[in-house]
């Protein structure tokens, strides 16, 4: 009895077949004739490459900036994006958010972060706060919903009150105002008593170095007063009158008289990108009805702790 053999069919490859095993790759040239579409053709790129590691297609979305981009340097995978592609959290985002090691190291939600974000040459210490925030929000919104049930004090009567805002509410307050050079950090401000300063937009890394600095302050003083404000400004303040001393900065500072000081922090909160965090608020103890900023706790992303 004669052996079976078994024949293999090879098929040839159609046109359209051989079109779609083109290599997708991009050109090199097409940088720097449109920087932007190239970021987004290799953020498109990395995403697929995730969804075929994972077997199966998680969503994803663009996120705007309220920065539009217009602070990032040139050569930052940021430079002038209005937006980020994002993917939804997955249950192994969630293992990073309850992660000990990384909630002891303060590192949870910037190592999430960078989980999340499809282009994987974007530093998330260079995120300014206000771009970091509309991420972290819509995030949030897509992750665990947009009630956010959270703990205040009722401005009428004082009242520690439970109340349920609505995130998919809040709007974004985008940057208008141009910095003194396109994709320079970098805003001009005078002064009432006729003091030119310029100063930045801070972004994630100098947050926490503020955060960090304000903590050994207190540790080694063991003083109740918090520098909040003049820390802020030491780092914000870029220059003084064209002198870029940091020291001269830091004098200057100490000794800025409120006036000024009320000025440059209005001007501030008019300009700055970011989340608008305000939402009128009802009292269900006495009716009192008033527009508060809605307060973050730890419940924003541990909505059961």
């Amino acid at each position: 009895m004669s052996e079976k053999k078994e024949s293999s069919i090879e098929f040839e490859e159609t046109k359209e077949e051989q079109k779609e095993q083109v290599s997708t790759d991009i050109n090199p040239q097409d940088i720097n004739k449109d920087p932007a579409t190239y970021a987004r053709q290799v953020a498109a790129q990395r995403a697929d490459e995730y969804d075929k590691m994972a077997g199966f297609s998680v969503p994803r979305d663009f996120v705007m900036l309220p920065s539009k981009g217009m602070i990032y340097p040139e050569g930052s995978p940021l430079h002038n994006m209005e937006e980020v592609e994002v993917r939804h959290l997955t249950a192994a985002d969630e293992d990073i958010l309850t992660s000990r090691a990384l909630l002891r190291s303060g590192k949870a939600i910037d190592t999430m972060l960078s989980n999340v974000l499809m282009n994987k040459s974007i530093n998330v210490d260079e995120l300014i706060s206000g771009d970091k925030n509309a991420i972290l929000t819509f995030l949030r919104i897509t992750g665990y919903g947009p009630e956010y049930p959270v703990e205040i004090d009722c401005p009428g009567c004082g009242d520690n009150i439970k109340y349920e805002f609505d995130l998919s509410k809040l709007t974004m307050r985008f940057l208008d105002v141009l910095p003194v050079a396109s994709g320079q950090n970098r805003f001009s401000f005078q002064l009432p008593s006729g003091l030119e300063i310029e100063f930045k937009l801070l972004n994630s890394a100098e947050d926490a170095q503020i955060t960090e600095e304000q903590e050994k302050l207190k540790r080694t003083t063991n003083s109740p007063l918090e520098k909040n404000v003049t820390t802020k400004y030491k780092y914000q303040i870029v220059s003084v009158d064209n002198k870029e001393d940091q020291t001269f900065i830091n004098n200057f500072v100490n000794a800025m008289n409120l006036r000024d000081s009320r000025a440059f922090r209005t001007y501030l909160e008019e300009i700055e990108p970011d989340v608008d965090m305000k939402q009128d608020f009802k009292c269900r103890m006495c009716g009192h009805t008033e527009e508060v900023d809605i307060p973050v706790t730890v419940g924003f992303f541990w909505p059961e702790s």
